[in-house]
């Protein structure tokens, strides 16, 4: 089977910007020498484990399916604020829970709160000691009806779980640990340049294929890197729905659950709510793959359906991917007719997303020693014109011509030198092989329905996000560069400057939700203090609307340390940095990087003599002049930062567009129940609620402070929920 071992952060919930790699709600944890004096009751140690025991059995494991392989081991706990930690007061009555996890030897650790529920004002952080590496906060936005919460990695032995709850909670939170997991395995994962792994290197970026009008730039954003338990890599696409309802199921493999098959009756719900996926991780240049952003990514889904006979797996993700990560829902081809060139979008051995190509595929059997899938359900690929699959494959989409799926990567023995025989499962096979839902396809993707084809949606296609690049744009992307004048970055840390930006126009005021970032290695840079830096100005930046840190976490180790406490520098990489809202601008605006300290950062600009128009701007003094005018450049040029931005209307699906308004808005899924609850009386506000496609399901005037809609008899879905009061709206998508 085509899994692999993983070594990825993981995400939590939905709505505010993302805290590191995870979609968390701001705050930081406390000082951690506050409690330096209570050490020692502070930290629960793990037990030692026969590690070469450990490593023999993952040996053994390995079969001619490209099984997966552990880099975790993983020990059973049972912590609490009740027996384990530290607790105490401060001075406004806020109660704080502290707890360390200590495993001697760990290249990292993660944790799963097999019971999280917490109250509204309350915060959850996991932090290494140094607090280089903070996740969180994790808040009642990320309470889901599963009660669970997986942590991303901490590298290095200790961690530090804090926790604050305000002394007028109307209840007190629950927080059970009943996993941790020591990470004894280093993976190396692709880097610029020399350590892209040589197995992949004819599996071609997906941005290579901007050459040949960009097929896949919109089925590509529905392909996902997954992580299965803490312990797998695979691959897995957002799939569309005949209902067109833009509920986020997520296709993959059945044995990407189940330990290639080794688990007998699993449970699958249980190890479904336990996957992470991440979104666009993708090499920003083709030539020279570098490492995609890994800021952008989910936990938890749903088990739909599961046929162990053809290896099909569906999921759900618990809630819809925010704008900002551009998700698609691709179409579908659940019939045995298909033509065209046949790609494979997927993210081999857990790197970047890649694509290979096929002229030909026929239904077939796949037949391998211990496994009995049903006869003629796999389309098999019998030689690929380009690229191969690897372990990590599993579960990646088999597209037809028309960028519709025709089923998922099983397995297969091809790799660069013998390009040929892999075979995917069918979603003509598993479409109705079993009549009951859990264990097909059609009951959930064509409900009620005799479709056998569905198209791709966007759904956020009522206004869509955009990533602009004037680098991308222009078709430079490998011809980058960081240009140095006397040993110095010309848009780095140099006598004349230290604050850069990159002017942009739309056709329309927009919404900025952060930026892109493609940086160069650099070495030494542990106390680097950049701010990401949003202008607004017509002819040149004028005034400064938004500011964050530049502070990435580190995603993995390179083999020869064990515990690095951030995310390293020195190797090329893209970046995405989001704003804690979204910030509104007019049709010109600047977004760029401001250097505080005098440790050297930049990005990648447009080699000189590529560019006949400058977008570049350099701040010499107080004065911002354009680069192609600035002293010591002097050339026309663009830099690698690319803002996500959609275009303004109170009309659309935003999370959301515009807040001033004080509501506090709680979504109770199970009951399809809304309360709101004002800040005081809510005089002239108007509510209303529609569906997706633009069905208006409520609409009224709201008379009191705290009001409560319940909505049994709606079907599940995405809904899109406004309240104006005045000249003030917030729009907010609501899943039911």
């Amino acid at each position: 089977m085509k899994t692999v071992i993983v070594f990825f952060s993981i995400i939590s919930c939905l709505f505010i910007t993302p805290v590191f790699a995870q979609i968390s709600h701001g705050g930081k944890p406390l000082p951690y020498l506050l409690t330096r004096s209570a050490e020692e009751n502070l930290f629960e140690s793990m037990p030692s484990f026969d590690l070469e025991e450990q490593l023999r059995l993952d040996s053994m494991e390995y079969n001619g399916l490209r099984n997966s392989n552990r880099f975790a081991y993983k020990f059973i706990t049972d912590f609490t604020p009740e027996n384990a930690g530290v607790t105490y007061t401060l001075a406004d009555g806020t109660r704080v829970w502290r707890l360390g996890i200590r495993s001697a030897g760990a290249v990292s650790l993660n944790l799963l709160f097999t019971e999280y529920e917490l109250p509204e004002g309350a915060s959850l952080f996991i932090y290494d000691p140094e607090q280089k590496q903070v996740k969180g906060s994790f808040t009642s936005q990320n309470n889901s009806e599963r009660r669970i919460l997986p942590v991303s990695p901490i590298y290095g032995e200790e961690l530090i779980i804090e926790y604050q709850e305000p002394a007028n909670s109307v209840f007190h939170g629950k927080l059970r640990i009943g996993e941790v997991n020591h990470g004894y395995r280093s993976i190396q994962r692709v880097t610029e340049p020399t350590s892209e792994p040589s197995g992949y290197a004819c599996i071609l970026p997906l941005i290579c294929s901007l050459p040949d009008g960009d097929p896949y730039q919109e089925v590509g954003r529905s392909v996902v890197e997954l992580i299965v338990d803490g312990v797998y890599y695979c691959t897995g696409s957002l799939i569309n729905n005949t209902n067109q309802d833009g509920k986020p199921y997520l296709l993959t493999a059945s044995h990407c659950l189940n330990e290639d098959f080794i688990l007998k009756n699993p449970d699958y719900e249980e190890i479904a709510g336990k996957i992470i996926a991440f979104f666009n991780y993708n090499s920003p240049s083709c030539e020279s793959p570098m490492r995609g952003t890994e800021e952008m990514s989910m936990v938890s889904t749903y088990c739909r359906a599961i046929n162990e006979s053809t290896d099909m797996a569906l999921l759900e993700l618990t809630e819809i991917p925010p704008i900002y990560y551009r998700p698609y829902y691709a179409g579908w081809n659940a019939t045995t007719s298909s033509s065209g060139t046949y790609a494979c979008i997927q993210h081999p051995g857990g790197a970047t997303k890649r694509f290979s190509l096929a002229e030909k595929v026929q239904l077939d059997s796949f037949k391998d020693s211990g496994y009995n899938f049903a006869s003629n359900s796999f389309w098999h690929v019998p030689e690929w014109t380009q690229g191969s699959t690897a372990e990590g494959s599993s579960g990646s989409p088999l597209l037809d011509g028309d960028n519709r799926i025709l089923g998922a990567l099983t397995g297969g023995r091809s790799y660069c030198y013998f390009p040929y025989n892999d075979y995917f499962y069918s979603l003509y096979y598993s479409w109705e092989a079993n009549e009951e839902s859990e264990h097909q396809l059609k009951s959930w993707l064509a409900p009620n329905r005799t479709d056998r084809l569905c198209d791709g949606m966007d759904p956020y296609a009522a206004s869509p996000a955009f990533r602009l690049s004037h680098v991308i744009e222009n078709g430079k992307y490998d011809l980058i560069e960081t240009s140095q004048s006397d040993e110095t970055y010309l848009f780095g840390l140099n006598g004349s400057s230290k604050e850069y930006a990159e002017q942009y126009t739309t056709s329309a005021a927009a919404h900025v939700y952060g930026c892109y970032l493609v940086t160069p290695s650099f070495s030494g840079r542990n106390t680097l203090d950049v701010d990401i830096c949003l202008y607004t100005g017509k002819d040149k930046p004028e005034t400064l609307v938004a500011t964050k840190k530049f502070n990435p976490i580190l995603q993995y180790t390179d083999g020869s340390t064990s515990g690095e406490t951030s995310k390293p520098l020195y190797r090329s990489q893209e970046h995405f940095i989001a704003f804690d809202t979204p910030v509104e601008v007019g049709s010109s605006f600047f977004v760029g990087y401001r250097i505080n300290n005098e440790v050297n950062f930049c990005t990648y600009n447009i080699q000189k003599g590529e560019m006949t128009q400058n977008s570049a701007w350099i701040k010499q003094g107080e004065e911002w002049i354009e680069a192609s005018q600035a002293s010591g450049i002097g050339f026309n040029t663009a830099l690698f930062i690319d803002p996500v931005v959609s275009y303004y209307t109170k009309t659309t699906g935003n999370e959301l567009l515009a807040s001033e308004l004080d509501i506090q808005v709680n979504v109770m899924r199970k009951d399809k129940r809304i309360d709101l609850i004002f800040p005081e009386n809510p005089s002239g506000a108007h509510y209303r609620l529609v569906d997706f496609a633009g069905k208006i399901i409520d609409s009224q005037m709201i008379q009191e402070a705290q009001s409560t809609w319940s909505y049994p008899y709606i079907s599940s879905g995405i809904y899109l929920l406004s309240i104006q009061q005045g000249d003030q709206i917030i729009t907010r998508k609501i899943v039911f």
